[in-house]
């Protein structure tokens, strides 16, 4: 079945209906391109014959781990601003959006930058995109100072919350059908749970160079940075929220293919004169670092929970389903948790 008759398949009359108020009349004939990037919900690239939109599908998943409002509420203040895509429409329960399609040029795309390194990575001398630090430095800037969100998440209290969850998840799973499944979650829990000493130090060091929070989208690798004419834009504002003021410049070093110079220019350009960290801060960029891929290796274990494989685990009620298998969740997990340390 091709895309846009997938796509009306489900959609429900309402949401149709609705869409059109904004200017899009979403019919078969219109272009409908599956954008394959996206780890947690389904997005879809539509042209109606006079301009692109962007129509994203929210999964179950995803949308049991963030509060939708905020994340609108977020992604609202960020367009404001000119970054981030504009939002046209928001389903009534939240499962459908519209948006801005921004066109990045396709010979530079930002998501060719997407790779994974550790806390303490290797001397690397290769520039893949020259300048890259120059334009993420401005919009790390800009993000920070950022109106705060309502919605506050403190890096303690989101281990804390990922923490209890997988737990509820891991006392569930003695009775799952798929055994192997089953058994191979619980040990990649074991295997998280086996740093959280080493994790309770690096929050504490943390929270020690913190002297308020900030706006943090909180997932700023390079699939959820869009380029165009010179500057940068940001999307999926689902953890967006007031956090620590680390965890962004954190996200960026740890998914960014950029050289040891591109990072020491990012890193003292971001941390010079900053408002809302102290002078231990960049002691403290390590353990933001190993935050952040503990955030991933949890975000990957509660996506593995709710996917179609496993998903009598959680409840899933909502319309969209996730676009992934647990397999494949778990999988991340492994990546994840190898980059940890």
């Amino acid at each position: 079945m091709k895309p846009e008759k997938r796509l009306l398949a489900v959609l429900p009359a309402s949401v149709i209906d609705e869409i059109k108020h904004v200017g899009l009349n979403f019919t078969s004939a219109n272009d409908v391109t599956p954008l394959a990037h996206g780890l947690s919900n389904q997005n879809y690239l539509i042209n109606d014959g006079e301009r692109n939109w962007v129509l994203r599908v929210n999964s179950s998943a995803s949308s049991q781990l963030c509060d939708r409002q905020s994340e609108v509420r977020n992604w609202n203040i960020a367009a404001k601003q000119g970054l981030a895509p504009k939002l046209y429409f928001v389903s009534q329960d939240h499962a459908y959006y519209l948006s801005e399609y921004i066109q990045q040029a396709p010979e530079t795309p930002w998501g060719s930058l997407l790779t994974a390194k550790p806390a303490h990575p290797l001397i690397d001398e290769s520039t893949q995109w020259p300048d890259a630090e120059a334009l993420l430095l401005p919009f790390l800037r800009e993000i920070s100072r950022l109106p705060i969100p309502e919605n506050i998440m403190g890096v303690t209290k989101q281990w804390q919350n990922y923490r209890d969850k997988l737990a509820l998840i891991a006392a569930k799973l003695s009775t799952h059908p798929n055994a192997d499944l089953a058994v191979q979650w619980q040990m990649s829990h074991l295997e998280l749970l086996a740093l959280e000493d080493d994790i309770i130090i690096w929050l504490e060091q943390l929270n020690a160079c913190s002297r308020s929070d900030q706006y943090s989208h909180r997932d700023l690798n390079p699939h959820n940075l869009l380029y165009k004419e010179g500057k940068l834009y940001c999307i999926d504002f689902e953890y967006a929220c007031s956090s620590h003021p680390l965890f962004d410049l954190a996200g960026v070093l740890s998914t960014h293919a950029l050289s040891t110079a591109q990072r020491h220019y990012l890193i003292e350009g971001y941390l010079d004169g900053h408002p809302n960290l102290t002078s231990d801060a960049k002691a403290a960029l390590p353990d933001a670092i190993n935050i952040y891929w503990v955030f991933a290796a949890c975000w990957s274990l509660l996506m593995a929970a709710d996917s179609s494989d496993m998903a009598c685990v959680t409840q899933n009620n909502d319309t969209g389903g996730n676009p992934h298998s647990s397999q494949e969740y778990l999988d991340c997990f492994d990546d994840f948790v190898a980059l940890i340390g």
